[in-house]
């Protein structure tokens, strides 16, 4: 009976202890909390009880809606304001959706990893209450949002909500688009030339709404004021170029050539590893996981490689954990064992690199920023690890992608 409904006794014991961190001072120990819970949430619904107001959001000036509430930047696309809005909605949006967002959340985690053993439900649990997707909850960011319409791109079966979803966010926030990689391999039946097709189609009605649009999103692209990682909580290429530079002073350019192409050098040996042995990966093209992979890897990458982000976007990473499962369970592959080792171990240095973050305080001398030693060590090693980790999911996702093309020209 248990083990019948293991995913939803799983469930509800994760979604007990995240509601018990969210109200417990134990999170601020890992996570810089703020005064309101779910404020990254809030402040859109601002926007929304604002522009029902007709108060202009488009502009750099301070924004006073007559509310008494304090209203930054509108920072999202146009898009985001076509949500409806009035005062029963309100209550809704700041009351309930944020818990049911996250008991979403929680039981779609839960469905995709489907953990079978003592050690799959380790990394369940840690996946979902380590410091960075803690983080995510608390602020409950747009990425929360995302994450969850990934997983339902890969199990709807009516198409086209699909793809206009995931335009829709993608009008919001530009880096949802790496979804739609989705469209390539959601049916199996679907050749080139309706893949075509359909790109055109989606990319006509975008032009389209964009053209219609146009001074709003012109203004979003010169005034959008995205939060940037400093040292501090970083998921990103960038962040060994940054600590190297405060190390021996190299300028940053120079270090960024470095390590990008030690990233692409890097990536080039995995996939000369991996590529030896593809058998496997030839029978897993169009499976759920394989599509969740393919989704959560394009995101990564895009995510990790162009920006500096704060670490609650590693939360993509979940969606490639139920493919490495499913490799390394079905075929007893080596690389994708490692590769689950790597995600525990990861998971939990996660907690002493956010305790250090949030506990070591910053000097200043002369202006200049002082970090400490055992700071820079913990976040050189995370930064080591994620770099590493991110480079062996780059070399997955390019033979993976290779093999489809290959896949769709053979047939």
């Amino acid at each position: 009976m248990i083990k019948k409904h293991k995913k939803k006794i799983h469930t509800l014991i994760i979604f007990v202890l995240v509601i018990l961190m969210l109200h417990t001072n134990i999170l601020s120990n890992f996570v810089w909390t703020l005064p309101e819970l779910f404020s990254d949430f809030k402040m859109p619904i601002n926007w929304l009880e604002c522009h029902s107001l007709g108060v202009n959001l488009i502009t750099t000036e301070s924004i006073d809606c007559g509310t008494g509430k304090n209203i930054s930047q509108f920072n999202y696309g146009y898009a985001f304001l076509s949500i409806p809005y009035n005062q029963i909605l309100d209550i809704f949006y700041r009351q309930y959706l944020p818990y049911i967002v996250i008991f979403l959340f929680i039981y779609l985690t839960t469905k995709i990893i489907n953990p079978n053993n003592k050690l799959e439900v380790i990394l369940l649990y840690l996946a979902l209450l380590n410091p960075s997707s803690m983080l995510l909850i608390e602020r409950l960011q747009l990425d929360c949002f995302i994450y969850i319409a990934a997983i339902i791109t890969v199990y709807n079966r009516f198409y086209f909500i699909n793809w206009f979803l995931i335009i829709y966010l993608a009008l919001i926030k530009i880096y949802p688009i790496a979804i739609l990689i989705n469209i390539f391999v959601e049916n199996k039946k679907r050749n080139f030339k309706k893949i075509f097709l359909l790109i055109i189609f989606l990319t006509t009605i975008t032009i389209i709404y964009l053209s219609i649009n146009k001074e709003f999103y012109l203004y979003t692209i010169n005034n959008m004021m995205p939060g940037k990682a400093g040292y501090h909580f970083l998921y990103s290429l960038n962040s060994l170029p940054k600590i190297f530079e405060y190390f021996f002073g190299i300028k940053y350019q120079i270090l960024l050539i470095i390590f990008y192409s030690s990233f692409i050098f890097l990536t080039i040996k995995f996939y000369k590893k991996i590529v030896s042995d593809t058998n496997y990966l030839d029978k897993e093209l169009y499976t759920k996981t394989s599509k969740l992979f393919l989704i959560g890897g394009f995101l990564n990458l895009f995510l990790f490689t162009l920006a500096s982000n704060f670490f609650y976007k590693e939360i993509f990473l979940i969606l490639l954990i139920p493919y490495i499962l499913c490799i390394k369970n079905k075929y007893n592959n080596k690389i994708f064992k490692i590769l689950i080792y790597i995600f525990i171990a990861r998971y939990g240095y996660l907690f002493l690199y956010a305790f250090i973050n949030i506990n070591d305080g910053i000097t200043f001398n002369d202006s200049q920023r002082i970090f400490s030693n055992k700071f820079l060590i913990v976040i050189t090693l995370k930064s080591l690890l994620d770099f590493i980790l991110v480079s062996i999911i780059t070399s997955i996702l390019y033979l993976k992608t290779k093999l489809y093309i290959l896949d769709k020209l053979k047939n």
